[in-house]
C-alpha cells in the first residue's frame, strides 16, 4: 500500500518525539486520523469533546511536562475553535503545534460550506 501524507505527517512526529496528538475529528482531517490506525496509534491519538479542548489539552501537557504540544482539528469552524488554546500557549510561551484540516484547493474560493482563510486566521498566533 502506497504512503499517504496522513502516513508521513504522523512518521514526522514521531521522528520530532511527538508521543501524543490531542483531536476532535472532522472530514478535512480523515486521512490524518486513518494514518494513526495503520500507525500502530503511534503518536497516541486522544480524543477530545470538543475542538477547543483539543488545543487545550495539547497546552496543559505542554505546559506540564515540558514536551511539545500538538492538537489537530478539521477546517473551517473546527480549526477556528483551537484559537483560544492557542493563544494561551503563545501568551505563556508554551510550544504547541496545531495541525488543521483544509477546503480542498479545487473548492477554494467557492464559498465552500466550511471554508475559511486559515493563513489570516492564525497570523497572529502563530507569529511567534
Amino acid at each position: 500500500m502506497a504512503e499517504t501524507v496522513g502516513d508521513y505527517v504522523l512518521q514526522r512526529l514521531r521522528d520530532w518525539g511527538v508521543e501524543q496528538v490531542f483531536a476532535y475529528p472532522g472530514d478535512g482531517i480523515n486521512g490524518i486520523v486513518a494514518a494513526f490506525g495503520k500507525a500502530d496509534n503511534q503518536p497516541r491519538f486522544v480524543q477530545a469533546r470538543h475542538e477547543e479542548m483539543a488545543a487545550f489539552e495539547a497546552v496543559g501537557y505542554a505546559k506540564f511536562s515540558g514536551r511539545v504540544g500538538v492538537c489537530m482539528a478539521t477546517s473551517g469552524p473546527g480549526a477556528i475553535h483551537l484559537l483560544n488554546g492557542l493563544y494561551d500557549a503563545k501568551l505563556d510561551h508554551v510550544p504547541v503545534v496545531a495541525i488543521v484540516g483544509q477546503t480542498a484547493r479545487s473548492a477554494m474560493g467557492g464559498s465552500y460550506q466550511q471554508e475559511v482563510d486559515l493563513q489570516t486566521l492564525f497570523k497572529d498566533v502563530a507569529s511567534d
